[in-house]
């Protein structure tokens, strides 16, 4: 039974200010802490501030005492309670943090069974690293994040293991040629080289560490509603010469992971992209899909991806979240937990990833995101039957 229900203030990566929720219940007191995206597709739910959520959570607290413990009862209880496709009502952190703290209750803190899931074997994603950054979390190309897929590790701890010595090894060799600038919101590198010249360097390195290549091109913030405009390279491309361009680059570099190519509402694109490239080549959609059922549906009716971006502080409620989750198994869609860029040191994403049998998870492999390595390293020393996802 839930007793209270309280808001506390605390800090994001970035150092903003972000929302702690706790709930008090007849189980104990479970708290949860909500990340903020600093590239945020339109199509997302509204995220209020501390002060406004205070506001509201003092005009609704009394709604939640003395109902049950149950995260999907309550999720359906928010939605109903504020009665907006966005959340524009309660605001989406406050609905985030109270899923999660309840979800948190009913499972007595072990969020990871969420589904049931101690009742088969406990499948463990593998880590998608950002290496170089740039885009508008800061570096020097336009594209918003080039990363590193280890899909050969035998476990958590060997995966963050790897995932560090290549970060670290790729800023020493940047500072060497004298090309490193410094470190962006992620803890991604920043470079002084465009596209091409990075993926050239990581390219062999990639091929030295037995890890794949992906790129977050994170197009919406290149589209000007006309043309892709690369502000730092001077370029301008029509829709046709992105896709080009794009194609281009996927296949001269052997990407394995290309995440939002195109802009948020161009579910053409990204089939024809799909349609194009050969096996071995994965369309990934954030910014088109926010962890949203419908336009995810309208995706896989268009055939628009490979595979999804999973961020519930982009759509509200786990059990949201869920319904993207089930259409993922259903439709053999890659399923991509991934952290924000203003994360918190909250590791609930670790948790939810194997609830959710994720094939892989975006985080970072240094600053706040460790938190979430280091939990999947506890969860695998601590779950009896375990083995690491098997990648498409």
């Amino acid at each position: 039974m839930i007793k209270d229900v309280r808001v506390y203030p605390s800090f994001m990566a970035m150092g903003k200010e972000t929302v702690t929720v706790k709930a008090i219940t007849d189980r104990g007191t479970y708290s949860a802490s909500v990340p903020s995206g600093t590239s945020r597709g339109s199509h997302e739910a509204k995220e209020f501030t501390f002060a406004k959520v205070k506001s509201v959570l003092s005009e609704i607290r009394h709604e939640f005492i003395r109902k049950p413990e149950d995260w999907q009862k309550i999720d359906e209880f928010i939605l109903k309670l504020d009665g907006t496709k966005d959340f524009s009502r309660i605001g989406m952190n406050l609905a985030l943090g109270i899923s999660i703290a309840v979800a948190r209750a009913q499972t007595f803190g072990e969020l990871w069974k969420l589904n049931n899931s101690e009742l088969r074997k406990a499948v463990f994603p593998h880590p998608l690293g950002n290496i170089i950054g740039g885009g508008q979390h800061g570096g020097g190309t336009d594209w918003q994040e080039f990363l590193f897929l280890d899909y050969m590790s035998k476990s958590p701890y060997d995966a963050v293991e790897r995932m560090i010595e290549m970060w670290s090894s790729v800023g020493d060799e940047l500072a060497r040629k004298k090309l490193l600038v410094g470190r962006n919101l992620e803890n991604a590198w920043m470079a002084i080289m465009d596209e091409y010249k990075t993926l050239d360097f990581l390219s062999e390195i990639a091929s030295d560490w037995s890890v794949k290549l992906g790129i977050d091109f994170a197009a919406s913030s290149l589209w000007n509603g006309k043309k892709y405009v690369y502000k730092k390279s001077g370029k301008e491309l029509t829709k046709d010469q992105h896709m080009d361009f794009i194609e281009d680059v996927a296949k001269k570099y052997n990407i394995y992971y290309l995440e939002d190519p195109f802009e948020e509402n161009d579910y053409e694109s990204f089939s024809e992209l799909k349609r194009t490239l050969p096996n071995g080549h994965h369309v990934i959609g954030d910014d088109l899909y926010v962890t949203n059922a419908e336009r995810f549906k309208k995706g896989i009716e268009e055939n628009s991806s490979h595979g999804i971006i999973i961020k519930p502080n982009q759509v509200g409620t786990l059990i949201q979240t869920k319904q993207v989750v089930d259409l993922c198994h259903e439709h053999k869609q890659m399923i991509v937990p991934s952290h924000r860029s203003g994360e918190t040191t909250d590791p609930w994403l670790a948790d939810l990833a194997i609830a959710w049998n994720a094939h892989i998870i975006k985080i970072s492999s240094s600053g706040v995101d460790l938190a979430k390595h280091n939990r999947l390293i506890d969860l695998w020393n601590e779950i009896p039957h375990v083995e690491m996802a098997q990648l498409p």
